[in-house]
């Protein structure tokens, strides 16, 4: 990843009509980031979620599904979306783990609403990027590749300041954003043209075998690498503990 703060960037993305049986939702990236200083990073990203999930299921989503796909448990989810609420963005309803959600009609655009730098900058986003992408990025890496797609077309060309990327995401400190820069590049959302200096925003590549079968492994059983990895040390610090406990015992 370049060390310079301030980064060229190129945005490589689908235009025109998506392909024939493609689910897309409309977002407005630069309302989105307003959105995040609102309420913040995790139920600006849960509500465009729902519109995400909305659009390819219907009106009502099941608990569960935003809980795997969002990679947070049950009692954040609900805060999240009590956020929300309180925000007047979304109206929901939990009825036995159902969420019924009404979602108001945006304020049409005001005059300064279209002037720089206030342009509206919208993107057909595929919906299956909610459950293919997101949920193996976790939720501030693709927080982190929505600001990238952002940055299309704000200046010309188009760059990245990692001060400014880790201000509008939310991010504790710019070595976050480097970590978070530096897990899109090897998913293979982002590469670094080395010869022209420009860091290169790609769609998504398609799911592997292993990637597939990682989520279906996430939604089954809930269970990210990061609580995999602490419950396996919980075991094994368990198993030492009592070793050493029965050893000290004997040896009394």
């Amino acid at each position: 990843m370049p060390q310079p703060d301030r980064i060229a960037l190129r945005v490589l993305q689908q235009r025109g009509t998506p392909p024939d049986g493609v689910t897309t939702v409309r977002v407005d990236l630069a309302a989105l980031f307003e959105s995040l200083v609102e309420v913040g990073r995790d139920p600006a990203l849960l509500l465009l979620t729902i519109r995400a999930l909305r659009q390819r299921s219907g009106a009502t989503l099941r608990l569960d599904d935003l809980v795997w796909v969002m990679r947070a448990r049950r009692r954040r989810i609900r805060a999240w979306l009590d956020r929300l609420a309180a925000a007047g963005q979304l109206v929901y309803d939990v009825t036995e783990g159902v969420i019924e959600i009404e979602l108001p009609e945006p304020m049409p655009p005001t005059w300064a609403d279209v002037q720089p730098p206030h342009i509206p900058l919208r993107f057909e986003l595929p919906t299956h990027w909610f459950i293919h992408v997101l949920p193996r990025l976790g939720r501030a890496t693709f927080t982190t590749y929505l600001y990238l797609l952002r940055r299309d077309g704000l200046t010309a060309p188009a760059t990245l300041d990692v001060a400014s990327l880790t201000r509008d995401t939310l991010l504790r400190t710019r070595l976050h954003a480097r970590w978070h820069l530096w897990r899109l590049r090897r998913h293979g959302l982002v590469a670094l043209d080395a010869k022209a200096e420009t860091l290169v925003v790609m769609d998504p590549p398609p799911l592997t075998p292993q990637g597939r079968r990682w989520l279906r492994h996430l939604r089954t059983t809930g269970l990210t690498l990061r609580r995999l990895v602490l419950a396996l040390a919980f075991v094994l610090a368990t198993v030492i503990v009592t070793m050493l406990f029965v050893r000290a015992a004997s040896g009394a």
